[in-house]
């Protein structure tokens, strides 16, 4: 399946919550395997974006290098993140049929409505 960065970074946390439900074991094994795959991507994702936060940010009051949107360099870090978020790439899944019977927030689906099926 052809993805974004973008598609991957923002459905890390529905996936997380997906992860805390109760569900039959052939759909969690799949739920599992598809959160592994996805956090390959997301630790490359992340190196680059703290890379960018490194380059554009400054030292804030508890030490720690933060960028922020009144910084003269916001804009060159917003423009080299959206690169990042659109930067496309292949990863082999499978849509998971999710149970009938799930209670789930639908903002939660939203950020994985490419990765499953109801």
């Amino acid at each position: 399946m052809k993805l974004t960065n973008g598609d991957i970074y923002n459905a890390r946390e529905s996936l997380m919550a997906l992860l805390e439900e109760k569900m039959p074991v052939g759909t969690s094994l799949k739920l599992a395997k598809l959160a592994n795959k996805l956090n390959v991507e997301l630790k490359a994702i992340e190196v680059v974006r703290n890379g960018l936060i490194k380059m554009y940010g400054t030292s804030g009051e508890n030490g720690q290098i933060e960028i922020k949107v009144d910084s003269p360099d916001f804009g060159k870090f917003s423009k080299e993140f959206e690169e990042l978020m659109a930067h496309e790439v292949e990863v082999e899944v499978d849509k998971i049929k999710l149970p009938e019977n799930l209670s789930i927030e639908p903002k939660v689906l939203m950020s994985i409505e490419r990765f499953i099926e109801v």
